[in-house]
């Protein structure tokens, strides 16, 4: 274990002259005291012991083995070969050796696409649940981003067939976009988006030509992910079929035919990016190539947006690992590296920044497996929990996904100086998550998409009544204090929404951003605040309960104007327990609240 899992006093600060600790050769799983907590809650006993050595084996390798590999890889890009020797057209794609040892583990070793769609994955009786999946995705993405991409993508395709492709195209696809033998494993992708078009996928030009029992398809991709993969969907537009994006149909693009030659389409290069360097991303023609049409050829675009959702949500997650990877870089150097005489996590503003870093990353973590596990309720058929995953779903995406860039920069700056450097892991935490708010909708697209969720899906009076119906099955007296506090500000922000939704014309989507932070801020206070009652419980710690006042103030209840109040005094004399889990008393909560009771709101 690391300097983060010691208490500062115990260490003389003589070791910390002249150190440059990382968080190399820690055990991810081990460290992340509020991942254990969560799947305490969200799993039954024996799922959760049978989880655990799991967890903390995936852990371990994200902390060594998995994170030098993702290293290696990130400094060796993907190199496309055209031709080969003799001219022919190849379009083969080289990967490091160091790519392929991380796709056996995410694959194979931990089969981490097959886990939802199969039973019998690493020994687990029935197909895992989502919030189990999630976590292993959280852990891996501390490690590596990039590869989680295309993972993610074979995972969507598989999910996409599964709901709308026909009994024959499934049981030729789905046994090699789920197996975890790498020689039969087929990898998937989605094309979607073209030159003309970006974020705007109605203004799509591709054409697509039925020819016997097969179609073919015409023009060109300009964003293409993983564009090696074996199985590609890409919308296209058939002959004759209307404009914008209900003209669009669903097709299954194979790599190579039936003959084993090629398919008919190029990659004509790959893209410079700045980050997810170790992951192909290119362009694409095609020129006649097969394809064959997925579920119903009118309903393309919302088939593709089925696949799209699904991503969205592991954007999330991955976001959200590399939220706690930068956490606790930040925290493994501050308190191991010493600067004018002190230790640097003694000083008040780096306890603060501390603490930002800690609060966002216990906060995105509890909201993406919370909507994890929505999502499997969703699935079976809750009309309820499909209402919450359409709007949970861009809230997500677009808050924690832009979040993430501030908060691998924050990180990075604890480091000073070393962490611009590309020996250190910084850079690259900063360079991966900048695409995480690009890719499968830009922040704008992904507020106004939760606008439209609530005036076409009217799904606003269930978003706000799960918080409300939440609020009232908190018992603790203190609980309930704030949870007040919550109960107010959610119900002006719900009227407010109201106001924004009358709103005519384009002069709503000036709101949209602002408010979609909002309705993000008040489910995942919410959540804070539920867990914080189940703690008191089981614990009698006041911990969660300290988190959920504070997120409350940073939020909500300072406006820039407030007078100093206990809140900022009680993070300093709080600050060590906070980090190593140890218990907060009531009294400490007590006085915050007697002071934030005096703020108006």
């Amino acid at each position: 274990m690391g300097v983060c899992s010691m208490s500062v006093a115990s260490l003389n600060k003589n070791e910390f002259v002249g150190k440059m600790p990382d968080t190399t050769g820690f055990n991810y799983f081990d460290e992340d005291q509020n991942l254990l907590f969560l799947m305490k809650r969200y799993l039954s006993n024996e799922d959760f012991n049978r989880a655990k050595p799991l967890l903390a084996e995936l852990g371990e390798l994200a902390g060594n083995q998995l994170d030098q590999l993702s290293r290696t890889a990130d400094k060796n890009s993907p190199k496309l070969h055209s031709y080969d020797a003799k001219g022919n057209r190849i379009d083969k794609i080289e990967f490091h050796p160091s790519y392929h040892e991380m796709e056996h583990l995410g694959y194979s070793k931990f089969s981490m696409v097959a886990m939802s769609h199969k039973s019998g994955v690493l020994g687990w009786p029935e197909e895992f649940p989502y919030v189990l999946k999630y976590a292993f995705w959280y852990l891996f993405a501390q490690a590596e981003f990039g590869l989680l991409c295309p993972m993610s993508m074979t995972d969507s395709a598989a999910r996409v067939l599964e709901k709308f492709a026909s009994e024959e195209m499934k049981q030729k696809y789905l046994p090699h976009l789920t197996s975890t033998d790498m020689d039969e494993l087929w990898t998937g992708a989605q094309f979607m988006t073209e030159k003309q078009g970006g974020s705007d996928v109605g203004a799509n030009t591709m054409k697509a030509e039925k020819v016997g029992d097969h179609w073919e398809l015409w023009g060109d991709k300009w964003f293409c992910s993983n564009p090696s993969a074996d199985i590609a969907l890409v919308l296209a537009r058939p002959e004759n079929s209307q404009a914008g994006t209900k003209g669009l149909g669903m097709f299954l693009v194979p790599r190579k035919l039936e003959d084993n030659t090629l398919n008919r389409y190029s990659i004509n290069r790959l893209k410079d990016k700045l980050g997810t360097l170790c992951m192909a991303s290119g362009e694409i023609s095609f020129e006649g190539a097969v394809a064959y049409e997925v579920g119903d050829i009118k309903n393309g675009f919302r088939q593709m947006m089925a696949m799209v959702n699904s991503s969205r949500l592991s954007n999330a997650v991955r976001s959200t690992g590399m939220i706690r990877r930068s956490y606790l870089e930040a925290l493994e150097y501050a308190r191991g590296r010493s600067s004018f005489g002190n230790n640097l996590s003694e000083f008040p503003l780096m306890r603060e920044t501390l603490f930002e870093l800690l609060l966002d990353s216990e906060t995105t973590t509890s909201i993406v497996l919370h909507t994890a596990e929505i999502y499997s309720e969703a699935d079976k058929g809750s009309e309820k929990d499909q209402a919450l995953l359409r709007i949970l779903t861009p809230l997500l995406k677009g808050y924690i996904c832009k979040r993430a860039r501030y908060l691998t920069a924050e990180a990075m700056e604890v480091r000073g100086g070393n962490g611009y450097i590309e020996d250190w892991v910084n850079p690259k935490l900063v360079r991966d998550a900048h695409v995480g708010s690009i890719w499968e909708g830009t922040t704008n697209i992904l507020a106004l998409d939760v606008l439209r969720s609530l005036t076409k899906d009217k799904v606003g009076d269930i978003f706000f009544n799960e918080i409300f119906v939440r609020l009232d099955r908190i018992k603790n007296p203190l609980s309930r204090r704030v949870g007040e506090q919550l109960r107010s500000i959610s119900g002006r922000i719900q009227e407010q929404t109201k106001r924004i939704l009358k709103i005519e014309g384009l002069e709503r989507e000036l709101h949209a951003k602002k408010l979609m932070n909002r309705m993000y801020h008040i489910y995942s206070a919410s959540l804070l605040l539920e867990e914080a009652d189940f703690e008191i419980t089981d614990q009698n710690n006041y911990r969660k309960l300290f988190l959920a006042t504070h997120y409350l103030c940073r939020y909500f209840l300072s406006n820039g104007f407030d007078d100093v109040y206990s809140v900022d005094k009680s993070l300093l004399d709080s600050f060590n327990k906070i980090v190593d889990w140890e218990p907060i008393s009531q009294d400490v909560v007590n006085t915050l609240l007697n002071e934030i009771e005096l703020v108006s709101i």
